[in-house]
């Protein structure tokens, strides 16, 4: 995609409402300016000089979107005459779908949004949908952060319920989550004991815990299913046997829909039964407060979780405020004007106190825009001078230029996607659509569900635990069977019994489908029919709920191809020489499965699976808040040697290979390795130097290939100058 195309597309995907705030904010970049500039002058520094444009270009690029810009890109911007060309990159870069992804990055990593591992899949997925939605209509973060923290319901109606299904079971946890990521502020040791190095004490903890406990993640509730679990309790004709059977039957057929709802109780928050302190006894009940900012009085018809989001997300908490401005400006300059950002106390103090107090009116004016915020600082002069490349631990930075630094692993594998995809700000189809998938068919289970009458779904539940009972004398015979092999180390009966076994699962499934679909069937409810007629989808009818309860199965080959799509696969054919049709549809094959493999790490698993190049390259695990790494390590340098990166970047089909390929003369391959990988046409210096290179390399065929993987080596790079 073009830079001077990335605007009119933003329009026609997101509609003008999402996009950037047209407000003029340069006079408030001019008033940002002469704060630092007075601050440094008050500590007799100068400021860092201008950088160019293909320095300014690259870490604008980096900055806003987390990649380097494409060869195409970059050759647009430095050939233009445009005196404006700065603000209107800014501006389009802004409201790119590259804004997204980079975006999600920085707060999937704050918020530990995972795609796996914690909670249900599904609840999961539409969490993440959730946040990127969020962030592609630019809501205001006071607006984001109450929804989070308010978030209750089923996920497949309200993706900010992910939030709370993060911390399942540890309501405590997360609000020591809370309070850091939205106000800055430390207060997890105060949750055993008064805290050491601030004024916080466990009952102030336990006061805001209050607000908060009662928000409790869980399985779907469904009137209905309570209902027949009431009645298998209170049916006396029933073994115990029988019942647990049909409880279990009933669970086979709830369990996609375990982990996908969160409702607020009613319980009254205790102090724990350890508490040490004089100013109340253990277990006492402790009514909710806040800790500092203006009180909040509750009343019976108040819901305490709506009163403590207003407070927190509120323009009269300054910390609220604080923490943001923080974290966007050290998203752009690479600290924070107080540093820990989310450790703020009374003590602590900005390095230039007037340009804080002005940003954080300046982010209520805007009513919370980070877009606009972000604007705001990326047009200062500050951001476009020169980096600075130590800046000493602990000590305050008064900003004469941005902070040099090394890329993050998102950035460095965005960067990749840049050389390897044509497409390289595309969605994940293939994960997209299959979340799409997953989440109507638990939407559409639970409806049936709800809408089935429980003396229905209480006969099919009769029926399964009947069947099950027969399945239980196989299941435990071929669990004999297998230990007696097992012992005897029979490799080759192991792996048969194990086979009956996944086949005995899945009948188990099969008739649990089966079972409570002939009881859908028979409902009078005439929505229910007709809904099973639409899952079923011209299959099997008794296979529809089955439909419902897996997970949904999308090829990438499935597809559909745009027209422009095609269109670059034909020109890209015509320059690998591709010419039989059988060759042409494997090249679109590629194309088409490219977005699977070698897309943005916003849409890849979050975070991505062990040993792969984000997480050696110190993506976050998301087991903590901004837990990412960019330290260089052993394991990143075998990565880049030994890996099959290289060969991937380097193949014939990647991006790069098919613009070197269009370069006509060894002058214009060098210009498309420089633009495309350091975003800058050579030095003459670089450019006789490389050319004195291919004089010794004429007979040798993989020269630009070594090259390229020479040049991703280099500080040039992995650094953002």
């Amino acid at each position: 995609m073009k830079a001077t195309l990335i605007f009119s597309i933003a329009t026609a995907v997101l509609g003008t409402s999402a996009l950037l705030n047209a407000a003029d904010t340069s006079a408030a970049s001019k008033r940002i300016d002469d704060l630092l500039a007075k601050g440094l002058a008050k500590h007799k520094l100068t400021p860092n000089a201008p950088v160019d444009e293909a320095t300014f270009l690259r870490r604008t690029y980096l900055t806003v979107i987390g990649r380097i810009p494409t060869q195409e890109e970059a050759k647009q911007f430095l050939d233009s005459k445009d005196s404006a060309k700065r603000t209107k990159l800014i501006d389009s870069l802004l409201n790119s779908e590259g804004y997204v992804h980079h975006a999600f990055d920085y707060w999937a990593d704050v918020l530990r949004a995972q795609s796996q591992g914690v909670g249900d899949s599904t609840t999961s997925q539409n969490y993440l949908n959730y946040l990127r939605q969020s962030l592609r209509e630019n809501k205001p973060w006071d607006k984001l952060a109450r929804e989070l923290v308010t978030g209750s319901g089923a996920c497949f109606e309200n993706g900010a319920i992910g939030y709370y299904m993060r911390d399942r079971g540890m309501p405590l946890d997360n609000l020591s989550n809370t309070t850091r990521i939205f106000l800055g502020t430390r207060m997890e040791c105060a949750q055993c004991h008064d805290h050491p190095f601030d004024k916080w004490t466990q009952k102030q903890f336990y006061e805001m815990a209050a607000f908060t406990h009662n928000m409790t993640a869980s399985s779907y509730r469904s009137p209905g299913v309570e209902e027949t679990q009431k009645m298998i309790r209170q049916d006396k004709s029933l073994d115990k046997d029988t019942q647990d059977l049909m409880r279990q039957a009933v669970t086979e057929v709830t369990r996609p829909l375990r982990d996908t709802m969160v409702v607020q109780n009613k319980a009254t928050m205790r102090l724990p039964h350890d508490y040490k302190y004089t100013d109340a006894k253990p277990k006492d009940v402790v009514p909710a407060s806040v800790m500092f900012g203006k009180p909040i009085t509750l009343t019976k018809e108040s819901d305490p979780i709506q009163s403590f989001s207003q407070w927190m997300a509120s323009p009269e908490n300054p910390r609220f405020t604080t923490v943001i401005t923080n974290r966007l400006w050290k998203r752009v300059f690479g600290a924070a004007l107080i540093e820990p950002l989310d450790e703020l106390m009374d003590s602590s103090v900005p390095s230039n106190p007037e340009v804080q107090a002005f940003i954080d009116r300046q982010m209520v004016a805007m009513k919370y825009d980070m877009k606009a915020f972000l604007k705001m600082l990326l047009n200062t002069q500050t951001f476009a001078r020169a980096s600075t490349k130590e800046v000493a631990m602990g000590e305050p930075y008064y900003f004469q230029g941005p902070v040099f630094h090394r890329m993050s692993a998102e950035q460095a594998w965005d960067s990749l996607v840049t050389l390897v995809n044509p497409e390289p700000d595309s969605i994940n189809w293939t994960a997209r659509e299959r979340d799409k998938r997953d989440l109507d068919n638990r939407r559409q289970l639970a409806g049936l569900l709800d809408q089935t009458e429980a003396s229905l779904l209480f006969e099919a539940s009769k029926q399964v635990a009947a069947a099950m009972k027969e399945q239980n004398k196989e299941f435990d015979t071929l669990r004999k069977e297998l230990d007696e092999a097992r012992a005897k180390n029979d490799k080759e009966k192991s792996k048969e019994i194990q086979r009956r076994l996944g086949e005995s699962q899945r009948i188990l499934r099969k008739t649990v489908s089966e079972c409570f679909y002939a009881a859908a069937s028979k409902s009078s409810n005439e929505a229910v029919k007709s809904k099973l007629k639409e899952i079923a989808a011209g299959g099997a009818m008794e296979m529809a709920m089955m439909n419902l309860m897996e997970g949904a199965r999308v090829d990438a080959k499935d597809m559909p191809m745009s027209g422009e799509m095609s269109q670059r696969i034909d020109q890209d054919a015509t320059v690998l020489g591709i010419k039989d049709p059988k060759s042409r549809k494997s090249y679109a094959s590629y194309v088409k499965g490219l977005h699977t493999t070698w897309s943005r790490a916003a849409e890849l698993p979050s975070p991505a699976p062990r040993g792969h190049f984000l997480r050696e390259f110190g993506q976050s695990d998301r087991d903590v808040i901004e837990n990412a790494s960019d330290e260089a390590s052993v394991p990143q340098a075998l990565t880049l040697m030994n890996g099959t990166l290289g060969s991937n970047i380097t193949s014939a089909w990647s991006v790069l290979s098919i613009n070197l390929r269009k370069a006509a003369t060894p002058d214009q391959k060098i210009d498309t390795l420089f633009l495309s990988l350091y975003s800058r046409y050579p030095t003459a210096k670089e450019r006789d130097t490389l050319h004195q290179r291919l004089e010794s390399y004429a007979i040798n065929k993989s020269i630009w290939e070594d090259l390229t993987l020479a040049a991703l080596s280099t500080q040039q790079f992995i650094f953002v100058k």
